[in-house]
Parts: structure tokens; sequence; C-alpha cells
């Protein structure tokens, strides 16, 4: 009796128990088909020891399918893989036969009952037995069609952004309100750090202190304000001095929890000095005309003259000299053509800017010649004349070497005035130094040179009388003879006659003209005839020299005044 009651006590705990765990199994099941439904996601159950295969309804309802509709066979949803998938997919299932992974979660594309194709989600996993055999793989397909589609539309989005942004000429940047760089575009030879990898730095790491200080506050103002901001910064990258505009603007993007802010940079150093060279030739066109017109005699030197040429920054209450430049270049052979006188002016200008940048020099565009005048305290503390002499030589030296240095291939002839002082003292610092120039321009200087009023000998008085009418008349009357002498016979006797009165004697003018001494005997002779004077009078001679001297400065001096306005004085 006792064991009846023990046996039908088992039965009826047997009972329960089974009861609790099959409602418990419904209850999980329950569970499950909720999240199932949920989350539109199906199961599938593959059997790999009897190579069955368990597909359910909402796997099949996912491509469009009703549950009879298709099978549950292995090899029709192989023939559903996306050909460019089937790779992956393989690779996969290979890895967990293999046991070296026991879970997988793939992306790939099933082919729809109307033919397109769905992007799927499938995560699974591999059971094994004892000897670590697979023996069978369950997991759930879910639709992430349009989860890929919306992710595709944002990375197409991104490129289009990204080419945009490398497209333009500018640098573009997103950096955050520790100005570290989260993203830079562009054009790589056009960013500010061609050679540095920027994305993840910070301007202190990348640029000077007092420069990434300047930036870090911009960027943290924009951020604070929410408005745009624009600044132009002057930079030097490697040896070269460049101009950068930024364009700041805030963002609603943050980055681990930091603002952030976008960062247009452009390059406009080639507007830049355009816009600067505008503005410099204005200005040096206003100053150059007023000193011309000074020059020229069609403005006097008064008390409110001075005063304007304050306003234009030019002084000239101190003691000054001139500098007369005057600039060959290759093309310069022949100036009747316009395209190259064209150049020729877009040449002087050129070096005009340079001097004008270069040093705190007055310089003006004197037509074809660049003016300069220079204050005695700018070349020499000393107001000894012969410490400012050799000081305005050597300064007229290093403004030539650097001319030739900015632009190669020049013939360049400098020629310098003594430093003059007073109201005239622009006039008077001009002509000498015209006529130093000209003195110069009648010897042979085929590489030009440097050349000081002080030095130029017997030409500093015929200078004082070239542009007289007698100065012609006496030209005439000394060695008219032989000018037209030589224009009729083409010959040579004028050089002859110079080198003559040049040599301390005969035999030295033979070697010097590379002709035997008996020849120069006879053309001496010839010389002696056509002029009908004798060569061995030392008056004679000082007056034909003088007018062979005053012969060239003339043909010079018209040569020079073809392209330059009258002087004054």
């Amino acid at each position: 009796m006792t064991r009846a009651i023990e046996h039908n006590t088992l039965n009826q705990s047997h009972i329960t128990d089974k009861t609790q765990t099959q409602k418990e199994l419904k209850d999980r099941n329950e569970r499950l088909e909720l999240v199932l439904e949920a989350t539109g996601a199906g199961v599938w159950d593959y059997d790999l020891v009897n190579n069955r295969n368990y597909i359910d309804k909402r796997c099949k309802a996912i491509l469009g399918y009703e549950e009879n509709e298709i099978t549950d066979e292995l090899e029709e949803w192989r023939s559903r893989w996306y050909i460019e998938d089937s790779e992956k997919i393989a690779e996969a299932i290979r890895l967990c036969e293999e046991g070296k992974t026991d879970q997988f979660d793939l992306e790939y594309r099933l082919q729809h009952k109307n033919g397109s194709y769905l992007w799927v989600r499938s995560i699974g996993r591999f059971i094994y037995n004892e000897q670590c055999e697979p023996i069978r793989a369950v997991g759930t397909i879910s639709d992430i069609t349009k989860y890929k589609e919306a992710e595709d539309r944002i990375i197409e989005n991104e490129n289009k952004f990204k080419d945009f942004a490398r497209a333009i000429p500018d640098v573009s940047a997103i950096v955050d309100e520790d100005g570290r760089y989260i993203e830079v575009f562009g054009n790589k030879k056009h960013t500010l750090m061609p050679n540095l990898e920027m994305v993840g730095r910070t301007f202190h790491e990348l640029f000077p202190a007092e420069l990434a200080d300047l930036m870090l506050e911009d960027i943290r103002l924009v951020i604070e304000t929410g408005e745009n901001r624009s600044m132009i910064r002057e930079m030097d990258i490697g040896s070269v001095k460049r101009y950068f505009e930024g364009r700041t603007a805030p963002m609603q993007y943050q980055v681990n929890g930091k603002k952030t802010a976008v960062v247009v940079v452009s390059d406009i150093t080639e507007r830049y000095e355009v816009e600067r060279m505008l503005k410099f030739t204005y200005e040096l066109q206003r100053k150059s005309d007023f000193i011309n017109d000074i020059l020229s005699g069609n403005i006097s030197l008064t008390e409110k003259t001075l005063e304007m040429a304050e306003k234009l920054k030019i002084n000239f209450r101190g003691s000054l000299c001139c500098f007369l430049i005057n600039v060959l270049g290759h093309s310069d052979k022949d100036q009747k053509d316009q395209r190259i006188n064209d150049h020729s002016k877009q040449m002087v200008n050129r070096l005009i800017y340079l001097i004008s940048n270069n040093t705190n020099y007055l310089v003006w565009n004197n037509c074809d010649k660049i003016g300069v005048l220079c204050e005695s305290n700018l070349i020499n503390d000393s107001n000894t004349p012969k410490d400012l002499t050799q000081s305005s030589i050597m300064t007229a030296s290093e403004l030539k070497a650097f001319l030739s240095n900015a632009e190669h291939g020049l013939t360049i002839s400098i020629g310098i005035s003594d430093f003059h002082s007073g109201i005239d003292c622009i006039k008077n610092s001009y002509k000498e130094a015209w006529n130093t120039l000209i003195s110069a321009q009648c010897q042979i200087h085929k590489d030009g040179g440097v050349f000081h009023y002080k030095d130029v000998g017997l030409f500093q008085i015929l200078s004082l009388i070239y542009e007289q009418d007698y100065s012609s008349e006496f030209v005439r009357k000394m060695i008219g003879c032989i000018i037209d002498y030589d224009k009729e016979k083409g010959s040579d006797l004028l050089i002859t006659l110079e080198e003559i009165l040049q040599s301390n004697n005969l035999k030295d003018a033979a070697n010097r003209l590379y002709i035997h001494y008996k020849t120069l005997v006879f053309r001496k002779r010839r010389i002696e005839e056509i002029l009908g004077v004798s060569l061995e009078s030392v008056d004679t001679r000082l007056a034909l020299a003088a007018a062979i001297k005053l012969h060239r400065l003339i043909n010079t001096s018209i040569s020079l005044l073809k392209r330059t306005p009258k002087r004054g004085g």
C-alpha cells in the first residue's frame, strides 16, 4: 500500500514537471515568435547530417512567396544568391565547417519573386558533436534593403561632397573646438602643409604658436557666437611669402562630444598681388606725374607744392641725391615694335615695384627710365662729402646687382648726382644724374655700369652748354667737315681723330686702332688737310677733343630724349 502511494506521488510529480516544462517551452516560443514578428526576421535550420533544410514562412515571405510556393531545398536557396556575393557566403560557411569559428553575421543579396534582389542580413551559428564535427546550422534572415538603400544614399552624398570639396581649388576642413582637424579636403598641392598629414592633428602641432593661438581663437569664437568669420593671414610657405583668406562657419556636427566648425582656406596670393600692383600702379602714376611736372617746369616748387608732395609721401626738404637708371633688355634693340615698347614699360614698372618693396627710397617712372631719390641719412650717417659720394656709389652698385638678379639679361646703367639741399634740390640732382647718364652713354660701356657725376671729367663742363644753340654751331665749325667726309666716303676719320687726341703718341694710337703706324701718319695728314689745322697745337687739340665729346653728347641726348619728357632747369 505504501509503495503504491509513493509510486502515484512520483508519477504526479513527473506529470507536474513535464507540464511546467511544456509551459515554459511554450512561453519561450511565444516570446521568440513575438521577437521574430517584431523584427520581421525569419528562421532557418539546416541538418548537416541528414542534409535536411527548414525554412520558415517568414523567410519565404521576405522573398515574396507564400509558404507552399517555394521549397526548403538548399539548392533552391543557393540559386537565389547574388552571384557577386556567392564567394563571401561560401567562405563564411567553410570557416564554420572547419571549426575556425562557430558563428557568422553576413549581409548579402537574395533574389525576390519579382526578379529583383533584396539585401538581407543572416545571423547564424553552427552546432558541433563531441568530435567537433558540424552537425547543424541555425539562424535568422531579416530584410535590410531599406537600410542598405539609405546607407548607399548617405555614402553617395558623402562621396559627392568629398568629390566637390576636392574639385575646388580651396582647402576646406572640419575642425573641432580644440583646433583638431577632423576632415581635410582639397587639392593636395594647394594645402597649407602639402607634405604633412593634417587629419587628427591640432593647430599647435602644425603652425607656429602665435598663429595657432589666433586660429584657435577664431574657431572658438565662431562656435560660441554661431556667426561666420573671415580673416586674411600672411604666411611663409618654405621661402615664399603667401597670403591666405580663411572663412569659418559653425556646424551642427559633433565629434566625440565636441562641437565643430568648417574652415575654407583660399590662397589669394595672386589676387592679392594683383590688387597691390593695381594700387601701386595708381599711386606710382600720381607720384611720377607730380615729379615729372616739377622737372619739366609745369609745377613750381613752392611751400604749397612741398605740402602736396608730403601727402604723396615725397620729402624734398632734406639732403638728397638722384639715381637715374637706364635699363635695356634683349628686346630693346628694335624699339619700332609696339609690343616691345609695351614689354619695356611693363619691365620698368615691375622693377620700380621691386625697388619700392625692398627699399625706403623714393622711386618714380621717368618714362623708360627709373628715377630714385635717396636721402643722405638713408645711405650714410656721415655728412662728409667724400663718405657720401662713396656711399651713394656703393648703394647704386647694390641696387644694380639687385635688379640684375631679379631680371636676368638686362643691361643697367646708373647715373648718380651729388647731394643737394634746398627748394631746387630735386631739379639739380636730377639734372646731374641725367648728364652723368648721357656722359656714360657717350662712352663704350656694353655691360652698363655705375657712374658718378664727379667722375665724368670734361663732360661736367660740356653738359652745361650742350643744350644751347651755339653748341651745335661749335661742333659744326670744329669737326663738321670730318663728319660730312665720313658720311660721303663711308670712312671713320672722326674715330681716328678721337684716338689720336686721346693717345700719348701716334704709335700708341696706331696700336689701339690696330693699323700700321705709316697708315696712321697718312690719315693724320688727310685729317689736317680737311680741317685746315695742325694737330700739333695744344689749344687746337683741346678744342677738337671738346667738339667730339660735345658731338657725342648731343647725339646721345637726342636718342634718349625721344622717349623722355622735357627736362626742367
